[in-house]
């Protein structure tokens, strides 16, 4: 489970990732500033790795066997990115 649940975050982190650069690309191949949009989603993703490795060397985690931590951070990774990836599939894609 621990893998099915990384493997969707990782993908769906993939995907993100693809269409910032693709909106980024298409922008600046029309002039448009492009700097302040990739800070902004560099910030975004740097900030939920962050909170994820708080949330792994919290103590009571930190106690935790090593198959439940890692279910634990997959299980509080998922959801965001997946959601976002699967809006925006359904929406642009």
């Amino acid at each position: 489970m621990t893998v099915l649940l990384g493997a969707a975050t990782a993908l769906s982190v993939a995907w993100l990732t693809f269409l910032v650069g693709m909106i980024a690309v298409w922008s600046a191949a029309s002039g448009e500033a492009v700097g302040g949009f990739l800070a902004v989603y560099a910030a975004c993703v740097a900030g939920g790795a962050a909170l994820l490795a708080a949330l792994a060397f919290v103590p009571a985690v930190r106690r935790m066997a090593p198959a439940k931590r890692g279910l634990l951070l997959s299980v509080v990774a998922c959801p965001v990115p997946l959601t976002l990836a699967v809006a925006t599939w359904v929406s642009v894609g």
